[in-house]
């Protein structure tokens, strides 16, 4: 549209002069087609067109000498292409201005954008959000900061020392280093009313000297330590229901061999009377009596239908960094899609953690230990292999039984994995294989309803 218009510009000028036939130029107007020329056209085009015009205005001048025609034409050629040049130059000046402007523009609105989200991520965060200068003080703190802390929301934080509240923090900012922090840790906080709570942060240092400043995001962990308590005391409380009916196992069965003994030695006239025979008698009846205590339970009120991933994403996390530590590898071999299983998580977990940690004994003077997890059906059952490529056993038999001597430690390991697979209606085997040592964990599979 711009090139249309310059053309017909040029061409009203040429046409004027070639009408009128004046005695004088109108070269200055073929100045005005080129300045509307040169807003859309580069260089190059300009001195064309420049060119072109200097050319056709010599064609209007009458008398001139061939020097003289060709003098006109340089300096028309020079003016034209100058004020081209100038407009194209100036065009082009105004555009990249333009779009430098609106490239400001895009980014302050982009940053306001992203200033506005951030601050509505923060204020709406559940996790308290805080900013603190090189004395600890606080520079800014959103509405989870001030509720878990203790204060009225907004603003009540700015300006106080975070010292005392989380002295963690303030320890951080106090250690003497130029190189940035960044961790995360577990700590103690303290409310404005004294109350002390535990807390999961997570904090980065930044600047130097007085401009150094932290900029943290704390957790209330109350919650966490409660239930990891709670699950520990109830693990707790099964090992030792387990260990108390492994102990009544073996008093029972030493009752029943006493038992037998009074038995025979009762027959005896000279002992059948006997005061002290008989008080032994009732001891060891009531001894007998306290070991039959049923400690069994056949069901966990904690056991349900659970995804068996879900334990073994857990187990991943726990186990691998061992394995890597000793030079050795995990391989997991797991059905997809992972099969709905009857057990608890929690003693699930502890069974496989267990039988892990004993092939990770096993395989300590193996040049590439190995232990492989893998799973497959079996006539309604999930079977949980654990096989490792160790030293294997020298006495399987005595495997599973208690306070054997052979064992590492009490003994009690594989004994308390069977009774809590026994626990929710499973079972716990050992397989014997040529090198290594395989347990197979067999768990109720949950079968899909027609």
């Amino acid at each position: 549209m711009i090139l249309g218009l310059a053309a017909l510009l040029f061409v009203l000028v040429v046409s004027f002069e070639w009408i009128s036939e004046l005695e004088f130029s109108l070269g200055v107007f073929y100045v005005f087609p080129i300045i509307v020329a040169a807003t859309v056209l580069n260089r190059r085009s300009v001195i064309v067109f420049a060119l072109v015009s200097a050319f056709v205005r010599g064609q209007f001048i009458a008398g001139l000498a061939t020097h003289e025609f060709w003098l006109r034409f340089a300096m028309a050629t020079l003016a034209y292409s100058g004020v081209g040049l100038f407009v194209t130059e100036s065009t082009r000046n105004r555009r990249t201005a333009l779009a430098a402007y609106a490239q400001i523009r895009l980014e302050k609105e982009m940053r306001q954008r992203a200033e506005d989200q951030l601050k509505i991520l923060v204020e709406s965060s559940p996790a308290a959000v805080l900013t603190l200068n090189h004395k600890a003080e606080v520079l800014g703190a959103n509405r989870a900061a001030h509720e878990m802390l203790g204060y009225a929301y907004p603003g009540e934080l700015v300006g106080r020392s975070m010292a005392d509240s989380v002295p963690v923090l303030a320890g951080a900012l106090r250690v003497a280093t130029d190189v940035p922090i960044r961790t995360a840790t577990s700590s103690w906080a303290r409310r404005s009313n004294g109350v002390t709570f535990p807390v999961a942060a997570w904090f980065s240092t930044y600047g130097e000297g007085e401009g150094r400043c932290l900029a943290a995001i704390l957790v209330d962990s109350s919650e966490e330590v409660r239930e990891r308590e709670r699950e520990s005391l109830r693990y707790m409380l099964d090992s030792s229901r387990l260990l108390a009916r492994a102990v009544s196992h073996e008093i029972r069965n030493m009752c029943s061999a006493i038992r037998v003994m009074t038995l025979n030695l009762s027959k005896k006239d000279s002992l059948a009377s006997d005061a002290d025979f008989t008080a032994l008698t009732v001891l060891v009846n009531g001894l007998a009596s306290i070991a039959a205590f049923d400690l069994d339970q056949t069901k966990r009120p904690e056991a349900g239908w659970i995804q068996l991933n879900e334990v073994f994403e857990q187990l991943r996390i726990v186990i691998e960094p061992d394995w890597n530590e000793n030079e050795g590898s995990v391989e997991w071999r797991l059905e997809v899609p992972s099969p709905r299983v009857y057990g608890d998580p929690h003693e699930l977990l502890q069974i496989l953690l267990n039988l892990s940690q004993n092939s990770l004994r096993a395989t300590a003077d193996v040049e590439h230990p190995l232990l492989i997890v893998e799973t497959h059906t079996e006539k309604g059952f999930c079977v949980v292999s654990v096989i490792d490529n160790g030293r294997g056993l020298d006495d399987p038999e005595r495997l599973f039984q208690p306070f054997h001597p052979e064992a590492n430690g009490s003994g009690l390991g594989l004994f308390i994995s069977r009774t809590l697979a026994k626990s929710f209606g499973g079972q716990l085997n050992f397989v014997p294989v040529e090198q290594g040592c395989r347990f197979d964990l067999v768990l109720l599979q949950e079968t899909k309803q027609e």
